[in-house]
């Protein structure tokens, strides 16, 4: 199916850079429909998925947000690239993660490798 909106992002692996996520992300979804409440669960969504990749045992050079609106849905999905040496933190507990993520996607999937969780995707209804 053709994609209706679509971004992509790359920023570098720093909190700091999740403000300009959460804006395209805010975006995409007005452009899907979207209200309010929900537009403020994705700012959440970005937040804990950004963190998420960043407190890796691997930190990332940087990370990759992917958004479209395809088939019904506004899908996201935030990639961490190139290894920036081992983190100087321990690592989020993915289940909390997860647990958070699903009360506000109801469609994710974290993806590990050796350097940790390496991609995170999620989905919602338009």
């Amino acid at each position: 199916m053709d994609r209706m909106y679509e971004i992509v992002l790359k920023t570098s692996a720093r909190q700091e850079d999740a403000l300009v996520a959460r804006m395209a992300v805010s975006g995409l979804g007005l452009l899907a429909g979207l209200d309010a409440d929900t537009i403020g669960d994705l700012q959440t969504v970005v937040n804990e998925c950004m963190d998420c990749l960043i407190h890796q045992p691997v930190k990332p050079e940087n990370l990759e947000l992917r958004g479209w609106v395809e088939d019904q849905k506004l899908r996201l999905r935030f990639e961490a690239l190139g290894n920036a040496g081992q983190a100087d933190e321990n690592p989020l507990d993915l289940e909390v993660v997860r647990g958070i993520l699903e009360t506000l996607m109801p469609e994710v999937e974290l993806c590990s490798d050796g350097r940790g969780v390496c991609s995170i995707a999620c989905s919602i209804a338009v």
